[in-house]
């Protein structure tokens, strides 16, 4: 309730801005109260803006309102449906005529005016209007970045021209020049069904204040997008040439890329996403994508997070090859648990988890431990679940799997930590380089993995044991040799000096290893496993 409050006034504050209009209404309103001649006028008018207010600010009618009517986001139209404007000019038409003379009347229609021209906004400031620019009317910016492509595609015998834009550019690069292609349009921001998943995607980069030039070079290329324009201080010209791109012009304000790709660059090869959590909290929740839409989810986080994870998995076509589930903790599997039972439109192809041991021997083992959504996973039927064990091998979709670690009776000898220590660990390997998932396997297990498996460990990348808090032994991480190590952590925990947490050691080992260090605090973190 006090959420719904608390957006019901902030929609207000919006709809009333900085001027001084309501301020007026209500005074008008004050006026004809106290005028015994305008007694129906008062009845309708303070009525009805009673009425109003009991509806739209009274939490449970303005809830009903948001989800079923017209959205929490434009909830300040509602304050459209008051008279403001009605009875501001009623009441100024009373007082002059209740006036007497055309002198006086006249100095109190001057005042009226007066006071509107203080207490309103110019509508013709500079947040609304702009001098022109050129002869076409349109932002320069827009002209320049299409002669530039113009030019370059000429220069170079390019008849496909298909742009991404940063978005103040959206709507007048069509209208300079019809020629030059847009993966997204108003479609792509709805997220309705002509929209392309990939479209979708480059839609959300560009919005974002950091974007994730990686990213984008991938679902650049699987929208055919050779072109792109963006703010010169938002990309370094060496990042942009690593991911292939080749600087062709700019001006003042926007740099432009041409990226030309072979066909088949991206065969074989999957963008790894890692996403964060709620302020201030831990999960896991991953997600592996090839250019053909394949699409591979590990873990998912928590039960409360299950609405943000189908939103993600719409946006990546709402069909899952394969879900893995590393163990059946509250931030590892909850969202999961909620999402099966209310698929919707999302389709699963394969459900992969560990055959942990029973929720009471679990307790049993650690009394401190619970086993909430274990109770719920395994209350689930699940005709496409598959166990997996230590040294078991699959595939999906050409990428190739390796479990390392899963319960059974070697985890009770080492460890009572059972459904950490008893997660799985897996390998997933594309055509030439490797990720590894450690879940929230512990030190317990490190030698043991180490003496059993050795080089076959040995991976590219590495989500950190246990979100990089505890997990394994520090000889365990430098034997893995990776060059980005994944935090499943809030910066708290990744600041975090009092000697309680060993996130930062962690951190600090595998960046003086050379390793990239990402957390949740630049969320969503990708690379490209070639």
């Amino acid at each position: 309730m006090k959420e719904t409050l608390d957006v019901v006034k902030s929609m207000y504050d919006i709809y009333n801005g900085t001027g001084m209009q309501m301020a007026l209404f209500f005074a008008c309103l004050i006026y004809l109260f106290f005028q015994k001649k305008e007694k129906e006028k008062r009845f309708l008018f303070l009525g009805y803006t009673l009425l109003f207010f009991l509806i739209c600010f009274f939490p449970v009618t303005a809830k009903i309102i948001m989800e079923v009517c017209i959205g929490k986001s434009v909830y300040w139209r509602m304050f459209w449906l008051l008279p403001a404007t009605v009875v501001t000019a009623y009441t100024a038409s009373v007082i002059l005529m209740q006036a007497e003379g055309k002198g006086k009347r006249s100095l109190l229609l001057f005042g009226m005016l007066c006071i509107i021209a203080l207490t309103g906004t110019n509508v013709y400031n500079g947040t609304v209007f702009e001098r022109k620019q050129n002869l076409y009317k349109l932002p320069q910016d827009t002209v320049d970045v299409c002669d530039i492509i113009e030019r370059d595609a000429a220069e170079n015998g390019i008849s496909h021209k298909k742009l991404i834009a940063s978005n103040d550019l959206l709507s007048s690069i069509r209208q300079y020049d019809a020629e030059i292609l847009m993966p997204y349009g108003y479609e792509a921001i709805k997220q309705n069904k002509t929209a392309t998943t990939d479209a979708y995607q480059i839609y959300q980069i560009m919005s974002s204040e950091k974007k994730n030039w990686k990213a984008l070079a991938w679902y650049a290329a699987q929208e055919d997008c050779n072109y792109l324009a963006c703010p010169s201080e938002e990309a370094s010209l060496e990042e942009m040439r690593s991911l292939g791109y080749e600087a062709i012009g700019s001006n003042a304000a926007y740099s432009v890329y041409r990226r030309d790709l072979e066909e088949g660059y991206y065969d074989g090869k999957w963008l790894v996403t890692q996403y964060g959590a709620a302020e201030g909290s831990q999960q896991m929740f991953y997600t592996l994508q090839d250019k053909d839409g394949h699409l591979v989810v590990v873990d998912g986080g928590w039960a409360d997070g299950a609405d943000y994870v189908k939103k993600i998995l719409k946006g990546l076509g709402n069909h899952v090859s394969a879900w893995i589930l590393t163990h059946p903790h509250k931030d590892h599997a909850g969202a999961f648990t909620e999402i099966y039972k209310r698929p919707g439109k999302l389709q699963i192809d394969s459900v992969y988890a560990v055959d942990m041991a029973p929720p009471k021997v679990c307790l049993e083992k650690s009394p401190w431990d619970e086993t909430e959504i274990y109770e719920k996973f395994l209350a689930l039927e699940i005709p496409q679940l598959h166990y997996v064990y230590a040294g078991d091998a699959f595939e999906v979709e050409g990428l190739a799997f390796q479990v390392f670690n899963a319960y059974d009776g070697y985890v009770d000898e080492l460890s009572k930590d059972l459904l950490n220590d008893g997660s799985m660990m897996f390998r997933v390997k594309a055509k030439e380089e490797s990720m590894l998932f450690c879940a929230d396997v512990g030190k317990k297990m490190s030698d043991y993995l180490l003496e059993t498996y050795g080089d076959a460990l040995k991976s590219d990348y590495i989500q950190m044991g246990h979100h990089g808090n505890g997990g394994l032994k520090s000889d365990f991480y430098q034997f893995i040799g990776a060059k980005a190590a994944f935090f499943d952590a809030p910066n708290w925990l990744m600041q975090d000096m009092s000697g309680r947490y060993t996130t930062m050691k962690n951190a600090c080992l595998m960046a003086e290893n050379g390793a990239a260090v990402y957390s949740y605090a630049t969320t969503p973190n990708q690379i490209i496993l070639q």
